[in-house]
């Protein structure tokens, strides 16, 4: 379904009832990356899972976006569905848009999962190759985007022992709006820094690591996991970047666990 919010459509898939949990997906994705988790947990609980302005299924801007912008969108929406709170969820750049969620309504949030993200801004070298990307996405289409992240979401053994899922992940990528793309590019290369942030989380939090993620790394999410008062931390055997799609049994797990222990 779309949904209007800062006037703006915005493509939502819902499933199931209970306690609300919003996931937000990650760069060049959309909301189909969770349909693991969607199955999995929908019995249970009410799960939304937006596509982000400009990636999916929903519009383009016509102007610059922030992830501040992104993180407006997800609070129109839990208005608009009458969610007082909600346990919140984000992979990667859906992790940046979560930190930006919890700078402008801590209030809204009972629980908090980041799966392979990491809460640094970028440094000159980090917005100079996202920079480049937002030109690249313009001189080949989001075919740009494809081609730099697949090989960084999957472990090699993956992507040969899976070509199913590279082939759905090359369908879901390659069609997505380039120019959306680029919003998101220059969004997350101009990110405000959320180290600072962690200290006042004050939210169970569960922090999932892929043991050969490059993007961010164990370590990296390790430390970041320390700083959060009520953060588990947990890294998946024989997964990349893309934890939640290329181990989702082992996601699952980890994930109705941690919210079977939630209260909102």
């Amino acid at each position: 379904m779309k949904k209007t919010l800062n006037h703006t459509q915005v493509y939502v898939e819902e499933k199931g009832q209970g306690t609300p949990v919003i996931l937000l997906h990650g760069f060049p994705l959309d909301h189909q990356m969770w349909r693991p988790q969607m199955e999995a947990l929908a019995a249970s609980y009410r799960i939304i899972a937006p596509d982000l302005r400009g990636m999916g299924q929903s519009d383009v801007p016509a102007t610059n976006v922030s992830l501040e912008d992104y993180a407006d969108d997800i609070l129109a929406l839990m208005d608009e569905m009458n969610i007082k709170k909600a346990a919140l969820g984000g992979f990667s750049m859906g992790g940046y848009v979560a930190f930006a969620l919890l700078r402008k309504a801590p209030e809204r949030f009972s629980a908090l999962i980041l799966a392979n993200t990491r809460p640094e801004a970028d440094g000159p070298e980090g917005r100079k190759n996202r920079m480049n990307m937002a030109v690249a996405l313009y001189d080949k289409g989001a075919a740009a985007a494809r081609d730099a992240m697949l090989p960084k979401l999957l472990t090699e053994h993956t992507r040969q022992s899976q070509p199913q899922l590279v082939e759905e992940l090359n369908t879901v990528m390659g069609g997505m709006p380039p120019e959306g793309l680029v919003h998101a590019s220059l969004a997350m290369a101009f990110r405000q820094d959320s180290v600072d942030l962690l200290a006042s989380i004050h939210v169970p939090t569960l922090v999932i690591a892929g043991e050969q993620d490059a993007i961010a790394p164990p370590d990296v999410m390790k430390t970041m996991a320390d700083q959060i008062q009520q953060a588990s931390f947990h890294v998946i055997a024989d997964a990349s970047h893309l934890t939640p799609l290329e181990q989702p049994e082992a996601f699952n797990a980890l994930l109705t666990d941690f919210l079977g222990r939630i209260t909102v």
